[in-house]
């Protein structure tokens, strides 16, 4: 899997119950509203069932993220929570040694290995782009990963920009 796929996966995942509930929100609201729309019934109903259909998604996102992070070290958790999660109080990372070069080469084999089992777990490339690209909030905070990789890229480096959908 695209590693910049895997990491927005992994930023989005403690935001996937707060995304439920406003999708949640928006179904109640259009259901409530719907007799004030002059839309055809069916095209409201079409609306309706896309956001569910979105809930559904992110319901198997959590899922199998949940399913492939109880599979890594405890180490390895307190990476990616230091990083994506921040579950974890400040006071848990007192001792943390987040500045070596160390630490910087485990979160990419880390990052590496989630984004492995999560294709393995059955979220590929052509999955991501197909189903979770289409919804507003991926498309956003992949944006923001791109630029976020693309700021952290060394100066000395003459690396050219990592484009939409391109890996590193």
């Amino acid at each position: 899997m695209n590693l910049n796929y895997a990491k927005t996966i992994l930023y989005a995942y403690k935001c996937l119950d707060v995304i439920m509930r406003q999708l949640d929100e928006l179904v109640v609201k259009r259901a409530v509203n719907s007799m004030c729309d002059l839309s055809p019934c069916e095209a409201q109903c079409e609306k309706i069932l896309a956001l569910t259909e979105q809930k559904d998604l992110l319901i198997d996102l959590k899922l199998k993220v949940k399913l492939v992070l109880e599979k890594f070290t405890d180490d390895e958790m307190d990476c990616l929570d230091y990083k994506y999660f921040k579950f974890k109080p400040k006071e848990y990372y007192a001792d943390f040694d987040f500045t070596s070069r160390s630490y910087f080469r485990k979160q990419v084999r880390v990052a590496c290995k989630f984004a492995k089992r999560i294709e393995s777990a059955g979220i590929g490339d052509e999955t991501f782009e197909k189903k979770y690209l289409a919804i507003d909030f991926f498309k956003e905070l992949l944006k923001r990963v791109i630029e976020r990789e693309n700021n952290f890229l060394r100066p000395k480096e003459k690396v050219a920009p990592l484009k939409y959908g391109e890996t590193a």
